[in-house]
């Protein structure tokens, strides 16, 4: 009975926490469309289709994200955001390296400052965050049962 009660506690527990995970994915995703100067602006110059790889991650995240929050399609949710933050770390990387910050300019344009101030610690700061984001999902890639049956 009460290892009946601790599974619902946990079940319950991993159904929010992908829930919140799921809806901060869906979020930022649509973020990507509306402020995309500022996420083209983050990606490395040495690839050429800051859009694409804007636009592309942000739908990406919009539908892995939604795939996390329903338990159905949760597994495959989570290991499409995994792919995902593993392919957007080496802008992460670049970040860091190139001291990298965005800024608007005075004509209201946003764009990319390589060897800005004052910004190698939050970039730096940036980098173990990702793996901490790896392993909340990372979580979710495991076969999880849907509901509690009461045997």
């Amino acid at each position: 009975m009460m290892s009946n009660v601790w599974s619902s506690v946990k079940l319950n527990r991993l159904h929010i926490e992908a829930a919140v995970i799921g809806v901060a994915f869906v979020l930022v995703g649509i973020y990507h469309f509306i402020d995309q100067d500022f996420f083209e602006a983050i990606v490395p110059t040495w690839f050429r289709y800051a859009t694409f790889a804007n636009l592309a991650s942000g739908g990406a995240e919009i539908v892995f994200g939604l795939m996390l929050i329903i338990p159905k399609f949760r597994r495959v949710g989570a290991w499409g955001l995994l792919l995902l933050l593993i392919a957007v770390y080496p802008a992460n990387i670049d970040m860091f390296i190139n001291d990298v910050d965005v800024q608007t300019n005075d004509s209201g344009v946003v764009e990319r400052i390589v060897d800005a101030e004052g910004v190698r610690v939050r970039n730096f700061l940036r980098l173990p965050f990702q793996f901490l984001f790896v392993w909340l999902v990372w979580r979710h890639t495991k076969k999880q049962p849907i509901s509690i049956s009461g045997s």
